[in-house]
């Protein structure tokens, strides 16, 4: 590791429940999120900067022809949220009473607990009653579409919450891995990622990717 490297934080974000403990470890360096632990992912560049002769991102909302129905659930933007929905600051792993179900999908699915955690704070806040305009609902703001290909009834917590704990691993599955990738795939669809071959300039995608990533490595989650 270099100077630059050396001299940076490395952040660490943890949950552990009775018996057992789990830690994702991120290294913030000058070229970026490297995993150090927790799972594999490549080097975030600046999401929000376009690089020189590219055209600008672009905005879209529920895109039918970019993306086929249910192909993603649908982000926090357009959800309607309970004030007390709110993740309770210094819980890693969402409210209390989702602690165990989200170490049980976590195993499960073999994925990051706290990565589980700061997709479905950046969906609905832990407000299991969110519902979207377009129709995705619940935890893990399912589209219907996406509700049936996991086989999960939305409008139950727990199934709706392990579906969105499945439809992350498939992405994570679909892209080797790459933590950045399988958000936004699960934000705006897989088809718009691999066209894109990588994060697609849609403001949207970008900020939500940059969103959780910067939750990750928050010590305090808010």
């Amino acid at each position: 590791m270099n100077g630059t490297a050396a001299a940076a934080a490395i952040a660490a974000a943890a949950m552990a429940i009775p018996g057992t403990a789990s830690a994702d470890v991120l290294e913030i360096g000058s070229g970026g999120y490297q995993w150090v632990a927790g799972g594999p992912a490549k080097p975030v560049v600046d999401p929000l900067a376009a690089p020189a002769g590219e055209a600008p991102m672009v905005e879209f909302a529920d895109d039918a022809a970019a993306a086929a129905p249910g192909s993603a659930p649908t982000e926090i933007d357009a959800t309607l949220l309970h004030p007390r929905s709110i993740t309770e600051a210094l819980d890693a792993a969402g409210p209390m009473r989702w602690r165990a179900r989200v170490a049980e999908l976590a195993a499960k699915y073999d994925i990051s607990p706290t990565l589980l955690e700061a997709v479905v704070w950046q969906e609905s806040r832990w407000n299991e009653m969110a519902m979207s305009p377009v129709g995705a609902r619940g935890l893990a703001q399912l589209m219907p579409g996406t509700a049936a290909q996991m086989g999960v009834n939305p409008g139950d917590p727990m199934a709706n919450l392990e579906g969105g704990a499945r439809y992350l691993r498939m992405q994570l599955d679909a892209f080797n891995g790459d933590i950045e990738k399988a958000l936004a795939a699960y934000n705006a669809g897989p088809g718009r990622v691999q066209k894109a071959g990588g994060i697609p300039r849609i403001r949207e995608t970008q900020a939500y990717v940059a969103s959780i990533m910067a939750r990750l490595t928050d010590p305090v989650r808010r």
